[in-house]
């Protein structure tokens, strides 16, 4: 069984990883590629961390689309991100890989707002199931 405190931790990796997208975006020569590869990570960490969160085990992948199933069998309301998660899948290997699918700062930056609204999304719950 998972302890139900590791979540924090997948919170605070996932704060990081959407922090360091933001810092990136900004210097002269933006890294896009790696700002949306850590936007991915970002969402994918706050999906994981609501399972840990109900002591579910998460699948071993990348896939925010079934990450995100997998929560709104918890809690429906999560179908609201299925958008979001769909928009972030395909940043899931752009900076790892040399890739056909191109970038450019539009896309980080509509990653960057993505990944913001799917940890906020994923707090927000895990504060209101606290209390």
């Amino acid at each position: 069984m998972l302890d139900n405190k590791d979540f924090r931790e997948w919170i605070r990796f996932a704060e990081n990883d959407i922090e360091s997208a933001e810092v990136l975006s900004k210097i002269y020569k933006p890294k896009i590629e790696i700002a949306c590869y850590l936007c991915h990570q970002s969402a994918e960490k706050a999906l994981k961390a609501y399972l840990i969160f109900h002591n579910i085990e998460y699948k071993l992948i990348h896939n925010l689309s079934i990450l995100c199933s997998d929560c709104q069998e918890i809690d429906n309301t999560f179908s609201m991100l299925n958008k979001h998660c769909f928009t972030l899948n395909r940043f899931s290997n752009v900076a790892r890989y040399p890739s056909p699918i191109q970038v450019g700062e539009i896309e980080m930056k509509q990653g960057i707002k993505l990944a913001n609204e799917v940890l906020n999304f994923v707090k927000e719950k895990i504060n209101k199931e606290q209390t």
